[in-house]
């Protein structure tokens, strides 16, 4: 997973939205606009975040140099024409809309600190914002707010501001509000206005008030939202099983003894996975990984004149990560595909129920094709067999 983060501003940090990243092991881009960093070309990311700044979207290159507004909403348009996550927030969202074709327009109250924010009935429907409860503390740090397209949704509101959360599309959304804040980017605001706020508003809090809260409630509930949208896109953007299957038959290059291992031992882990009812991203990781164990026997053939499960460990690694590699599944998902391809012959320190399935799997098809004795059988169950559906499965299989 790639996440192109677009920094208007020294201070104005991304905050929690680069933790979560970091967090999942994401490959992280900043454009640091105020270095004069050209904004990027390509859609290569597969979110775009961003980021807010003191200016307006109408701001012009001789108010401010290194703001591009144009550039910055072509680049916006781009992600949304290619189906990708986008995340404006603050001044960031305003350009959202404004790349939407609906201009910003001021806010009616300005909002300085945390202010209780409320889901609207779309919100409460959004299946992103389901951590969220009804009111919530919300950052802010702004006077105006993002325009509304024929088909944009409101998803939270405030007193002082009617749009703190805008959804444009499936994997579009404005955010006004600053849930990335943390103690270090509110210390640096208040240093870049010379240490003092202009206090006046009934929703504007003081330098010690914003010092002394606790942002970690608002960041958890950001990446609650993040996590539930990554989780939706990867469902809907990486390739299927079926896909990788037909892809790993074409690797297999004829060999109907691998093809037909392979097969095997995905419709061994399929049935165990789905009888010990494993959640979907469990579930897709372990039958990716059943389908890919033996990638490096044609390899090891070749190199080592055998398939010792060592020499198969030790190559399969990297083929299947480059085998992936181009599959839409994330860094997280090709690391333990990775790992327990690289595992799969190793019977100690087992460290998910996705490994112990690869396990027992595997070994079922192997027994079946090559005639392990009932002893064999027994004893590898009783040793190595952990799942109660492997056990009934290789109970039926070997009339035990």
């Amino acid at each position: 997973m790639k996440v192109q983060f677009i920094q208007q501003d020294s201070w104005v940090l991304p905050g929690e939205y680069l933790a979560w990243a970091e967090r999942h092991g994401y490959d992280v881009t900043v454009t640091k606009c105020w270095q004069y960093e050209s904004i990027p070309k390509n859609t290569e990311a597969d979110m775009l975040v961003v980021l807010g700044g003191y200016q307006c979207p109408a701001t012009t290159k001789e108010e401010c140099g290194y703001l591009d507004a144009e550039q910055e909403q072509n680049l916006i348009r781009r992600y949304v024409e290619a189906g990708r996550m986008v995340v404006g927030v603050c001044l960031g969202a305003q350009l959202v809309g404004e790349a939407l074709g609906a201009p910003y327009a001021h806010s009616p109250e300005r909002e300085i600190g945390p202010v209780e924010a409320r889901l609207t009935a779309d919100g409460k429907a959004d299946p992103f914002f389901a951590a969220f409860g009804d009111r919530f503390l919300a950052g802010e740090w702004h006077n105006d707010m993002p325009g509304l397209t024929e088909d944009s949704i409101i998803i939270a509101e405030s007193d002082g501001c009617p749009r703190q959360i805008v959804r444009y599309g499936k994997y579009v959304y404005g955010f006004q509000t600053h849930m990335e804040f943390t103690h270090e980017i509110v210390a640096a605001g208040i240093e870049d206005v010379g240490g003092r706020l202009n206090c006046a508003g009934q929703f504007v809090q003081t330098e010690e008030q914003l010092l002394a809260f606790d942002y970690s409630e608002m960041n958890a509930l950001l990446s609650s939202f993040l996590d539930a949208m990554v989780e939706e896109y990867r469902r809907e953007h990486c390739v299927t099983v079926s896909q990788v299957m037909e892809k790993m038959i074409a690797f297999s290059d004829g060999d109907i003894h691998d093809i037909d291992h392979l097969i095997r031992v995905w419709a061994y882990a399929k049935a165990i996975g789905d009888l010990e009812g494993l959640d979907a991203d469990t579930q897709y990781i372990l039958e990716v990984a059943a389908i890919t164990h033996d990638i490096a026997c044609p390899l090891c053939r070749e190199k080592y004149g055998n398939t010792n499960g060592k020499h198969q460990e030790e190559e399969g690694t990297l083929l299947v990560r480059t085998f992936l590699s181009d599959c839409g599944m994330c860094a997280e998902q090709i690391d333990r595909v990775a790992y327990l391809v690289g595992h799969h012959h190793t019977f100690s320190g087992i460290d998910g129920i996705d490994y112990q399935i690869l396990i027992e799997a595997d070994y079922i098809a192997n027994a079946t094709e090559n005639g392990y004795s009932r002893e064999n059988v027994i004893y590898f169950m009783n040793k190595n067999m952990k799942t109660a559906s492997g056990k009934r499965i290789a109970k039926t299989v070997f009339c035990l």
